[in-house]
Formats: C-alpha cells, sequence, structure tokens
C-alpha cells in the first residue's frame, strides 16, 4: 500500500515544487497533505493505533486551515 502512494504522490510534489503560479503551489501542499493523512489513516488501521488516525486528522485541519488563510490573504 505504501508504494502506491508514494507513486500517487509523485506529482504533487512536482507541482508544489515547479507550480508556475502560487495556486499551483498551494494546491500541491493540500494534494499532498491529504495523501499523507491518508497514509496515516491506512497506517493507524493496520497497526491498531487509534492515536495515529487523530494526527492525521488533526493534519488535515491545518491543512484546510492553511489554505483558507493563504487564499484570504492573497486574493487581495
Amino acid at each position: 500500500m505504501g508504494i502506491i502512494l508514494f507513486t500517487v504522490a509523485i506529482l504533487p510534489v512536482y507541482r508544489l515544487i515547479k507550480g508556475p503560479t502560487i495556486w499551483d503551489k498551494i494546491a500541491g501542499f493540500v494534494s499532498l497533505t491529504t495523501k499523507f493523512a491518508i497514509f496515516l489513516s491506512f497506517l493507524s488501521l493496520e497497526e491498531n493505533m487509534s492515536y495515529i488516525a487523530y494526527v492525521a486528522l488533526i493534519l488535515l485541519l491545518l491543512s484546510l486551515g492553511s489554505m483558507a488563510v493563504l487564499s484570504h490573504f492573497l486574493e487581495e
């Protein structure tokens, strides 16, 4: 499962680094953190550690918040 998530995460990393606009970089960051949270969720199910699922949820909430704040300040 880790190999699949790693190969899927290559495109957002490229978009994060080489994105021509700031909006592409934000989209790459959000996509990468979402994929990492999915990986943490699968890991918590596989290892039967529920606190990792909470870490994944907090990561998603921080990603959403940072995207909202950046979008607000970049629109002005």
